[in-house]
């Protein structure tokens, strides 16, 4: 009989242990059936465990449900104030378009003045490119 009693005593222990381990995370396998045939095995100690510490009172669910809507209302801040940030950004991506769309608009001006000028210089005879340089730049040779 008291064989009987260690060998019962020695299986409860190592259920107990099997569970500990397998609630604490340590027993989870990628081999499908050697985690099932544990997680059957730590299935008494979850059931007890379940038992006498699990506390679903109504007080503890109250709790759950306010710091969910705790939670919702705060994310419900962070959502307004970042839309107000993005829509701050967004307004000043639009002005930096804006600006950009300005500068291209005057660069492509600037092109096409450089461009008509480069031709007249190029359908310019030499007398004429000694006027205008002489009015650019002055005559050397009286100074």
């Amino acid at each position: 009989m008291k064989k009987w009693i260690i060998i019962i005593g020695s299986i409860i222990v190592v259920l107990i242990v099997i569970g500990v381990l397998h609630d604490a995370g340590y027993l989870n396998f990628k081999w499908t059936t050697l985690s099932m045939i544990f997680a059957a095995l730590a299935g008494p100690y979850t059931f007890m465990k379940n038992i006498f510490f699990n506390s679903n009172s109504v007080s503890s669910v109250e709790e759950i449900l306010e710091k969910t809507k705790k939670g919702l209302l705060n994310d419900e801040t962070h959502r307004e104030e970042y839309d107000t940030e993005i829509s701050k950004k967004e307004e000043q991506i639009k002005s930096l378009e804006k600006q950009i769309e300005n500068l291209d608009t005057k660069l492509q001006n600037i092109e096409t003045q450089s461009e008509i000028q480069r031709e007249e210089v190029w359908n310019m005879n030499s007398e004429q490119l000694a006027a205008e340089f002489e009015k650019m730049y002055g005559n050397e040779k009286d100074e």
